[in-house]
């Protein structure tokens, strides 16, 4: 997906998350906190949505185990602008097979893709060496009620 600029805008959206991902995320973040998932453990936002739900039952504190509810809603601090696509120049047809063919042109080295900016910061991805911001640079999460 680094590669493919054309995605980035439905993940900084976030049209497009990898509810798996995250959810494991989540339950890495129960387990630093004495919790794990349980019940309907994690579930990712619907096509389009933006809000994660949790459930997680705190453990080792017997008989005081505790099982609580949490919605958190993600909001990108990011944007997108991708790359205008230059029109392809008009090529010549195809030589007779029978005519000598000249040595074929060496395929271009990829152009830093620019066009996301997270706050007043602007980014300029290497495709050599790609770097990108964090999810804490790229996101905000917060906890939101029953009604949003």
């Amino acid at each position: 997906m680094l590669l493919s600029p054309e995605q980035w805008d439905g993940y900084l959206r976030g049209v497009t998350y990898d509810g798996p991902a995250a959810c494991g995320q989540a339950e890495v973040f129960a387990r630093k906190n004495g919790a794990k998932l349980s019940g309907g453990g994690c579930e990712p936002p619907a096509p389009g949505g933006d809000v994660f739900s949790v459930t997680v039952l705190t453990t080792g504190q017997e008989p005081q185990d505790a099982t609580a509810s949490a919605r958190a809603v993600i909001e990108p601090k990011c944007t997108f602008t991708p790359p205008e696509i230059p029109v392809p120049e008009e090529t010549e047809p195809e030589p007779d097979p029978t005519e000598p063919t000249e040595e074929p042109e060496p395929e271009p080295e990829p152009e830093p893709i620019t066009g996301l900016t997270c706050g007043d910061e602007a980014w300029t991805i290497d495709p050599d060496d790609p770097t990108l911001p964090s999810a804490v640079d790229l996101f905000t999460v917060r906890l939101a009620g029953n009604d949003e």
